[in-house]
Parts: C-alpha cells; sequence; structure tokens
C-alpha cells in the first residue's frame, strides 16, 4: 500500500500529505493499448506479403524458362527443316547415282573384312595335300582329273596307279596310296622372334623360288626376311625401336646366336650420322665407332668404316632339341623361350634325361589328322595309260579337315607318312597330272584277262627295258 502511494505522489508530484514532490528520477512507462489480435494480424500480412513476392518471383522465372525452351525449339525446328532439305537434296543425288548398287555392295563388304577373312579358304594347299599323299619313289599315282569342294572339304579324283617297282603289281599302289593318306599329317603356326613376339607372316621365306622347302637333313627351316617393309628386328639387348605408328609399337628381336645373312657396305667418316652407325668424338674431334660389328680401314687415303647388315635371319621350324637344352633356350616340357622359333598348333614336343646326362630323348606328338576318315575307292579297273603300258584305273574321294584350308591358319604344311613335307608356299604340281587312261579295247586280252601287270624297270632277256608279265590274276581286282 505505501508502494502504492508513493507511485501516485511521483506521477502527482506531490506527496503523501498533499503537498508537492520534487524529484530528480525521471521515469519512462510504455503502456501496450494494442491487442494480441492486432499483433497476430500484422504478421499474418508480412506473410502473405512474403509468399505474394515469392509467387512473383517464381512465376518471372517460370516465364523466362518457357521463353528460352520456346526460343531452343523454334531453333531446333529450323535447323531441323534446313536439315531435311539437305537430306532431300543429297537423297535426289544419290538416287541419281547410275553405280549405287555396287557402292552400297561395297560399303557393306568393306563391314565384314574380317568376316570374310576367317571365313576364307586357301585352295592352292589341295596340291600341298596331294603332293604329300602321293607315293614316290618308283611306283607312281597320277591324277586325270580332280574335283574340289571347298565347301564339304572333298577332293574327287580320277587316277590311275603305275608299279614301276618290284613287285610289279598296280593294286599294291593303290593299296600303298590308301595307307598313306590315312598316316598323312598337317601342322601351322607362327613363327615368333627371341622374345615371343609373333613375326608377320609376309616377313617368313619357307621355300626357294623352285618351292623346295628349306631344310636341312631331316630338319625344316624358314628365313625371316628383315628388309621388308614392318619386318626389321635388332639383337636381343639393344635399344627399343618404334614403328612410324606411334599408336602401334612394334618391337622385334633376334637371338645373338641366331644364324643370319649379312651385307657389307663401306661408309667414310663424314656419312656415319647419315648411315645410323653410332659413335663418339672426344675433344680433338678423334671418331670413335661404339657399334658392334663395325670395321674400321683405310681405302686409297681415307678412313672408312665396314658396316655390316643383317638381311636374313634363319628360324628353325624344326626344334634344335640338345642344343637349346643346353643352352637353357628349351624345357623338357616343351617350352621355347630365348630364341626365334616356330610356334606349333599341332606337335608338342616333351624329352626326358637319363642321369646328369645333358642329352635328352625327345618325342612328337600331332594330333592334327589331315584326312581322318582315309581314301575310299569308288571303283578300280584295268586299262592303258598313253604310252600303251598298263595300269589301274580307280575312281576315289578323301575329306580332308576343313582347317587344313582356313586362311587364318598360317605356314600350313602337310606331313606325309615318309617324310615328304610339302609347304602352302608352291609346290610342283607338273608331275601329278596325266592323260586319263582308256579303258581295255575289246579283243586286247593282256588287259583284260589280268595276266599281265605293269610297265616296270625290269629288263627282258634280250636287254631292253619293257612290260612285265606274271601269273598272278589277282593283282588288280575288280570293283572295289
Amino acid at each position: 500500500m505505501d508502494r502504492f502511494k508513493e507511485l501516485i505522489a511521483k506521477i502527482t508530484g506531490k506527496g503523501s500529505q498533499g503537498k508537492a514532490v520534487s524529484t530528480t528520477v525521471n521515469t519512462m512507462y510504455e503502456i501496450n493499448l494494442v491487442p494480441e489480435v492486432k499483433h497476430q494480424m500484422i504478421k499474418a500480412q508480412k506473410l502473405r506479403n512474403l509468399v505474394l513476392f515469392i509467387c512473383i518471383v517464381v512465376s518471372a522465372a517460370s516465364l523466362g524458362v518457357v521463353a528460352v525452351l520456346f526460343s531452343i525449339k523454334s531453333g531446333q525446328d529450323i535447323a531441323m527443316s534446313s536439315q531435311d532439305k539437305k537430306l532431300e537434296t543429297m537423297s535426289a543425288k544419290l538416287m541419281g547415282f547410275e553405280e549405287l548398287g555396287d557402292l552400297v555392295t561395297v560399303q557393306g563388304q568393306l563391314g565384314k573384312l574380317q568376316e570374310i577373312a576367317n571365313n576364307k579358304r586357301v585352295l592352292s594347299r589341295v596340291f600341298g595335300a596331294l603332293g604329300a599323299m602321293l607315293p614316290t619313289g618308283g611306283d607312281v599315282v597320277q591324277l586325270s582329273e580332280l574335283r574340289v569342294d571347298l565347301d564339304a572339304s572333298t577332293l574327287r579324283m580320277e587316277a590311275q596307279a603305275d608299279a614301276r617297282m618290284a613287285p610289279l603289281i598296280d593294286y599294291r599302289v593303290l593299296e600303298s596310296f590308301k595307307k598313306g593318306v590315312a598316316l598323312t599329317k598337317y601342322d601351322y603356326g607362327r613363327y615368333v622372334d627371341a622374345n615371343g613376339n609373333e613375326i608377320p607372316t609376309w616377313c617368313i621365306d619357307e621355300a626357294s623360288s623352285d618351292g623346295a622347302a628349306y631344310r636341312k637333313g631331316e630338319d625344316y627351316y624358314a628365313w625371316w626376311n628383315l628388309s621388308a617393309e614392318g619386318c626389321a628386328a635388332l639383337p636381343v639387348g639393344s635399344s627399343s625401336r618404334e614403328d612410324e605408328d606411334e599408336e602401334n609399337p612394334v618391337e622385334l628381336f633376334y637371338s645373338k646366336d641366331a644364324e643370319v645373312e649379312t651385307s657389307e657396305k663401306e661408309v667414310p667418316e663424314d656419312e656415319l650420322m647419315d648411315a645410323g652407325v653410332e659413335f663418339e668424338t672426344d675433344a680433338d674431334g678423334k671418331i670413335t665407332v661404339t657399334e658392334e660389328g663395325v670395321e674400321k680401314k683405310e681405302v686409297d687415303g681415307r678412313t672408312v668404316y665396314v658396316v655390316k647388315t643383317v638381311e636374313r635371319v634363319k628360324i628353325w621350324r624344326t626344334p634344335q632339341f640338345d642344343t637349346w637344352y643346353r643352352g637353357g633356350m628349351m624345357e623338357l616340357n616343351g617350352t621355347i623361350d630365348g630364341i626365334e622359333h616356330f610356334e606349333s598348333a599341332c606337335i608338342n614336343y616333351s624329352g626326358a634325361t637319363q642321369g646328369n646326362s645333358e642329352t635328352a630323348k625327345w618325342t612328337s606328338t600331332n594330333g592334327c589328322m589331315l584326312a581322318p576318315e582315309g581314301l575310299t575307292v569308288s571303283s578300280s579297273s584295268n586299262g592303258r595309260d598313253e604310252s600303251n603300258n598298263l595300269v589301274l584305273r580307280f575312281t576315289a574321294s578323301l575329306t580332308v579337315e576343313p582347317e587344313f584350308f582356313a586362311f587364318r591358319n598360317k605356314h600350313m604344311m602337310a606331313i606325309g607318312p615318309v617324310g615328304q613335307n610339302v609347304t602352302d608356299s608352291y609346290v610342283q604340281i607338273g608331275g601329278m597330272f596325266t592323260q586319263p587312261a582308256t579303258e581295255c579295247a575289246e579283243g586286247d586280252r593282256e588287259c583284260m584277262s589280268n595276266t599281265s601287270n605293269s610297265s616296270g624297270d625290269d629288263e627282258d632277256e634280250d636287254g631292253t627295258s619293257g612290260s612285265s608279265n606274271t601269273n598272278n590274276t589277282n593283282n588288280r581286282g575288280g570293283s572295289n
């Protein structure tokens, strides 16, 4: 109560006794006369204004986006219209092109080059197969007609057998031919450098100009031609070399022990750099050649360097078993490393040693049979050849393994039962064919009665070579 009175006195300026009171304290009081409802209404107005502002901003942005999309759509329509007109013009020109069909066909074929290459077959290998199958030596089997069906890998032939070695029985020659066909195998693969990188096929020469495969004794080899495009190589240990195409670096190396053929060229000192010879020059200008195999000599009072260039490298197709084994380049499981060699797809090698011997006994296994079903003889009969000699006429067929004709299989070789191996490089085929033999003429009892065998190398009593006779009436047989 006292405090309330004091408050009244301060407000009115009088004391509790009704007297005026002076004071130096200035006090301000604010009385809120706005009800709570008014505050809520103000807040609602502010929220409404904020929402309205946001809506205006969003609407403006939407209008901007719509305007941009409309301009893009209009631009696309204009561009598409222009392209349509261009396509119509080009289509009219294309349809007016007279060789359109050929053009479209070529473009389609270009897209299938790899498939075409994989399906391509090599017809010339037929002669390689026959060269390995036909008998060698005195006895002769010659063809008068040959039909090849590459789709079915089938050979059909009309031929004649002529026994020219004792016993002079033509049917024996045919039977020998049949057995030889059943035993003939084939081999293919790839040649690799000393590091195991494949050497391009066009860099390899497997046969001489007359078609004979390179061989030394029973071992076959090939020449790696380093002068051909993309075939250059360096000795193992040389610095890496990149081909002109940086995206496809090619690095080929041959072993330092490789058998090579070289050419020599005299290079003056001032041309060493142009010749690619490695050399160093000291402070006095003295030149020292650092490249191996370069010989320095004086010719007509001037200094020249004899540079030897490797032209060809010999690659053995038949492994040099003991030499490579002792040199650590061939393991007993047949693995070859550190020397250029032939990687066969058909032949597997293995070796076995006894005790501490530096040599091993090597074996090879080839599971690629050229004609697994052998030769089927459909008919045979007596006849005479163009020289009037008695021969055995026959017709036969055989099915060759399709892999033998596949173009993708490189460095193909037919392997005959008695070693007459023939590569697919080139084959002499002149002796394979002859004029067809004629049937026995009516009244030719010698031919029809089977009392005469064949022409032979035996001499008659008078010392002249002629027909040999026998009393074996089963020397040829009838239809087979």
